[in-house]
């Protein structure tokens, strides 16, 4: 193993999952940095797959403990994720990561204003009672959602907030909390089909896990401090920062 890259490996992955924790976004700067010590693509985000499962667990373990968890938000959007990721990892060398990137602009350039514009969406509820409508419609969007962190990851937590806080109306602090539960199943399946086909290096994947480990510790144990607010932009502030590279292609 090297040490050098172990290590450089493992403090990315803390950096990135302080705010990932709360926000996602963690792939944007673990993926990149698998990639700089020498990992083929695939391989790098099979890696981070792997690794990123420690800010699931992590974060499900201390939010539970916060009580601010919301399991049948959190089930209802886990089995189609779970589902969705096993499709999408599968499909990885087929779909043309062009026509990807345009849609994903497009869902972000339409979703981004309304929460920029709407002061209370993340910071109070804005759905008192879920119906019937709400899950068939919420478990369709979490399996579309499943795919694409399937197939890349990049931000795919983010793109599961969406669901959560504007479908489901959850404030930022509970989505932090009960996204966890679709980040486990999505990072986990995800995890299982790119190490089936031998697409993981496991050193590096376990430098990215204990890295995850501590950043998530960190971030959620500042959560409350942080608060809805200052959650709400810097989730503003990746999803800018994220439209900038995919549009600049790099």
């Amino acid at each position: 193993m090297n040490i050098p890259n172990f290590l450089i490996v493992f403090v990315a992955s803390a950096f990135a999952s302080i705010f990932g924790s709360l926000i996602g976004g963690a792939s944007l700067v673990t993926i990149p940095t698998l990639m700089l010590i020498g990992l083929p693509p695939h391989t790098a985000i099979g890696t981070d797959r792997f690794g990123l499962m420690g800010i699931g667990l992590t974060g499900w373990y201390l939010f539970h403990k916060k009580g601010m968890m919301d399991y049948r938000v959190g089930v209802t959007t886990g089995i189609p994720v779970f589902v969705g990721s096993f499709i999408g990892a599968n499909l990885v060398l087929q779909i043309n990561e062009s026509a990807l990137r345009v849609i994903i602009i497009g869902i972000s350039l339409l979703l981004l204003p309304v929460i920029m514009l709407s002061p209370k969406i993340g910071m109070e509820r804005t759905k008192s009672v879920l119906g019937k409508r709400d899950y068939v419609v919420g478990v369709l969007l979490s399996f579309l959602t499943g795919i694409y962190g399937g197939f890349y990851g990049v931000l795919s937590a983010t793109f599961l907030s969406y669901v959560l806080i504007l479908w489901f109306g959850l404030t930022f602090l509970e989505c932090a909390a009960t996204i966890k539960i679709g980040s486990i199943c999505m990072t986990s399946m995800a995890a299982f089909v790119f190490a089936y086909h031998k697409a993981v290096d496991y050193p590096m994947a376990i430098a990215v896990l204990l890295g995850c480990c501590t950043g998530t510790l960190i971030g959620v144990y500042y959560s409350g401090r942080i608060g809805n607010v200052w959650i709400k932009r810097c989730f503003i502030l990746l999803v800018l920062v994220m439209l900038v590279k995919l549009i600049i292609g790099k």
